[in-house]
């Protein structure tokens, strides 16, 4: 039996590390399962190699470096190569075995020092699951380090307490964090949760076919009479602005673009509402500026006013978030410089190396207590 700990993932040397997550992601996309061994071909592994950021820094022969790579994760027996290999000038396996991962034997987690408003979850170590105790361990780090207990969403709360206190690999989305975690006696009990956390849920948005024009709780939301629509990318951050606007504003509505979907939604905008400017927040990825983009051309299309950087919202991000590895494959430098230039300048340099480097920014880290105490982002407004 293999003996491993669970942290032997995350000590690879980041390539290796990639090249194993996307095989395994191979995997569960193909519905294979995680209790045998996985035979995945070679033109899989080519591709998923491919997408693997900043594979080749010196500029090497690429199939010596993928051999490299597939030896090292051979050599911690996470993969298996075939004995059947091509002919080529740097030879390798026609196909790959993906082992199985309950082979690994987990190295037991020591007990945290509990904070004392969390000692009572001592009781529930010894049954918590791995991704229960690695929460557990985020939660208490984040209440000894005398976090600011200011009530805010609940999402913003999980970006705080996992987007700094939790590994990358426990929580790749940390904002999303208690949507997934649902069970124990903390996560199955949202009223303690919203006690313990100092946290409370908005309700998303109401989903709407068309524009309102009368005051409604809908996905475009009518604050005032002023003639710019602001389009917020996420309902967390939408109801954070909506609650913090202050009395002197521009803005007709604030609406939830709803991720990608905003790119056909702006359609819906017609000479009837009254809209002079679109202005745009949302998160600093691949995906959080192509949307903006994209609409944009597809607004000016309509004769529509082009979809325009919110300056001092994206400022605040840049200076408040953590950066996380991306969802996404990293982007080349042609397509990344290409996207950035519909950031303000002072934006772009920094915007660009979280594409290169496949990494992103949740617009969540500008949060409800940002938004209630600081008065900077009102000129994105007016």
């Amino acid at each position: 039996m293999t003996q491993e700990t669970p942290a032997a993932a995350s000590r690879l040397p980041r390539r290796e590390r990639e090249l194993l997550a996307l095989l395994r992601q191979w995997a569960k996309d193909n519905k294979r399962s995680v209790h045998t061994r996985t035979q995945i071909p070679l033109e899989a592994v080519l591709k998923a190699f491919q997408t693997i950021r900043n594979r080749n820094p010196d500029g090497e022969f690429e199939p010596a470096v993928l051999s490299r790579l597939l030896d090292a994760l051979e050599r911690r027996d996470m993969i298996k190569g075939f004995q059947e290999r091509t002919p080529d000038q740097v030879s390798l396996p026609v196909k790959v075995w993906l082992l199985p991962q309950e082979h690994l034997v987990r190295a037991e987690e020591p007990m945290p020092r509990w904070h004392h408003k969390l000692n009572w979850l001592a009781r529930e170590w010894q049954r918590a699951t791995p991704k229960q105790r690695a929460a557990y361990t985020a939660l208490n780090l984040w209440r000894k380090n005398d976090p600011d207990l200011f009530a805010v969403p609940i999402r913003e709360r999980a970006l705080e307490i996992f987007g700094t206190f939790g590994s990358e690999t426990d929580f790749p989305m940390p904002e999303k964090t208690f949507d997934e975690l649902k069970s124990g006696p903390l996560f199955s009990d949202p009223d303690r949760m919203d006690e313990i956390l100092h946290t409370f849920r908005p309700p998303p948005p109401l989903l709407t076919e068309t524009f309102p024009l009368e005051e409604a709780d809908g996905r475009y939301h009518r604050v005032g009479t002023g003639d710019v629509l602001l389009v917020v990318e996420n309902a967390t951050t939408w109801w954070s602005l909506v609650e913090c606007l202050p009395e002197q504003h521009r803005l007709g509505y604030v609406a939830w673009g709803l991720g990608s979907t905003f790119r056909a939604s702006v359609r819906a905008i017609t000479a009837e509402h009254r809209v002079s400017e679109i202005r745009y927040f949302g998160d600093l990825d691949l995906s959080g500026v192509r949307i903006p983009l994209k609409a944009s051309h597809t607004a000016s299309q309509l004769g529509l006013p082009a979809v325009q950087p919110t300056e001092l919202l994206y400022e605040a991000l840049l200076g408040l978030g953590r950066p996380r590895v991306a969802k996404e494959a990293p982007a080349d430098a042609a397509e990344a410089a290409e996207l950035v230039n519909w950031l303000p300048a002072q934006h772009r340099a920094d915007t660009m190396n979280l594409l290169v480097e496949g990494r992103r920014l949740a617009q969540e880290w500008v949060g409800y207590r940002y938004l209630t105490r600081n008065t900077d982002w009102y000129a994105d407004i007016r």
